[in-house]
């Protein structure tokens, strides 16, 4: 199988996603630290963090799957064989649909949201009470969520990536702007109302890039088109393979709702723990799942597999070290993000342990979005749906077993144990189907990347150990992950050269 080389335009793009996600999901961690700093780790932090994640948990178990992976090749293929116009035309029934669903889901959460608090948590009295208002108040975001998220799959479509990664940095400053200016004033119902407003922005600022494509949108309600019946046959398996991750965090919040502050400790530190793989694999996922389509449409299995692998190896080469490096800094790094405000240490320390045993599935997750998106782009979506099922089912268990042996630091170890789990079945299925995609060079190559990441982690542990005790305080922690993130950052890049790695062998070919 010949490899092709990245073109130029290809970093370029995927360089531009990187920062615009970095700063985006760094917003996003200024965001959720000035929850805690204005509201503590107690009822009121408790209760919307519960309100905020029942609409999406719901969107990604009704429809999320759909607008994700079964548009993107649906329309490519559409694209591919029958040109621009029949592509638009099934655009518009797509979108019809999408908007139909999501307002009953909307209108459903709000006539509904007592109930669905209750199947989420064991909060009673005012705790459920709040977040039963503040999730009715939040529903109505799902229908710009299901807008936003189908206009970025038509602009990766036409080649446009730099739009959709700038969607969230967008909603990420409206929210720190209302604590800044209104906050005080209008408090944790003000901030609901935000995130409606904020969601909305995600599709509005998309407007002007979708019209420079030629999309006249209009409602069309001819549902039983064959493109929408492809699309949803499609989408069924999908949907199962994406209830992972939605379904399991209703277990966690039931489990952690027991607890008070917990809810507001594990989901702090589950978004630390996404934002840190999110910005990588988000990065590329996005922008090799829309080529994998139009690979696929144009029967070339080939490029499919070399844009497959090489994000694999991609995957593999930067997430090891981080996962190492969180692992062994979570202390440091929660400090630095949530120990300010009304939290105090004690919250700080609670979310740092569940940090250090989400971290350990950093590795599973990261890999398991792009063999997820592979398999969806061939067409295969009955593989990650039952690795998903088996992955779910024994996720739960684990969540069962290991919370009664060490309470809400299980939840997180299971959670990680799940996403091991989900990528290994998927690496296998793969494996097993295309037997020849992933070469014994390429394994190398990826067990080059684990090991250096693990010398890495034992060279900053004793870094960590050694200089930890002659600083204090957020100034302190800062400079502890300074001076041990750069240190890491030197003994990684050194070995991984050592070894031979043939990406950053290549790259430096290439400037040499």
């Amino acid at each position: 199988m010949k490899k092709k080389k990245i073109s130029g335009g290809m970093i370029q793009t995927a360089g531009f996603m990187a920062m615009a996600t970095l700063l985006s999901k760094g917003l996003g961690l200024v965001r959720n630290s000035m929850l805690t700093a204005y509201f503590g780790s107690g009822m009121e932090s408790d209760a919307f963090l519960t309100a905020s994640t029942l609409p999406t948990t719901l969107f990604d178990i009704v429809i999320g799957g759909v607008i994700s992976a079964s548009f993107i090749p649906v329309f490519n293929s559409i694209m591919s064989k029958r040109g621009k116009d029949d592509a638009m035309k099934f655009l518009n029934k797509f979108v019809t649909l999408i908007l139909c669903i999501s307002a009953l889901i909307a209108v459903f959460g709000i006539v509904f949201s007592s109930p669905l608090v209750s199947l989420q948590t064991n909060y009673d009295g005012e705790k459920h009470a709040l977040a039963a208002r503040l999730t009715a108040i939040m529903f109505p975001m799902l229908i710009f969520t299901g807008l936003a998220f189908s206009f970025v799959g038509l602009l990766q479509s036409f080649g446009e990536y730099k739009i959709p990664s700038l969607i969230s940095l967008v909603s990420n400053l409206a929210i720190i702007l209302y604590y800044v200016t209104l906050g005080k004033r209008f408090g944790i119902y003000g901030l609901a109302v935000t995130m409606v407003i904020a969601w909305s922005l995600q599709f509005l600022i998309q407007i002007p890039w979708i019209r420079k494509f030629g999309v006249k949108f209009r409602f069309d309600f001819k549902f039983k088109d064959s493109d929408i019946k492809q699309t949803l046959l499609l989408a069924g398996p999908m949907l199962v393979s994406t209830w992972v991750q939605p379904l399991y965090s209703i277990v966690n919040q039931r489990f952690a709702s027991n607890i008070d502050s917990a809810v507001t400790y594990i989901q702090q530190s589950y978004q630390l723990y996404i934002m840190v793989v999110g910005v990588f694999s988000f990065v590329v996922t996005n922008l090799i799942f829309p080529k994998l389509a139009q690979a696929v449409a144009r029967d070339d299995i080939g490029e499919a597999k070399n844009l497959t692998v090489s994000s694999i190896r991609a995957i593999v080469l930067v997430i090891a070290p981080l996962m190492a490096g969180f692992m062994i800094l979570s202390k440091p790094i929660s400090s630095i993000i949530y120990g300010y405000g009304k939290m105090d240490e004690e919250g700080v320390t609670a979310i740092s342990m569940l940090l250090k045993f989400y971290s350990v599935g950093m590795l599973g997750l990261g890999l398991n979005e792009v063999l997820s998106k592979a398999f969806f782009s061939l067409k295969d979506s009955k593989t990650p749906m039952r690795n998903s099922v088996i992955s779910m089912v024994i996720n739960i268990a684990l969540a069962y077993v290991l919370y009664k042996l060490m309470s809400t630091n299980g939840l997180a170890l299971a959670a990680a144990g799940g996403s091991v789990i989900n990528a290994a079945l998927n690496w296998i299925c793969m494996a097993r189907k295309y037997p020849d995609m992933v070469t014994r060079a390429d394994v190398a190559d990826m067990l080059k990347s684990v090991i250096s990441a693990a010398a890495m982690g034992v060279c900053v542990m004793l870094i960590y150990r050694a200089v930890s005790g002659f600083f204090t305080g957020i100034i302190g922690n800062i400079a502890v992950c300074a001076v041990c993130g750069v240190s890491g950052v030197i003994i990684y890049g050194i070995l991984i050269v050592l070894t031979g790695e043939r990406d950053i062998k290549n790259l430096l070919h290439r400037k040499g």
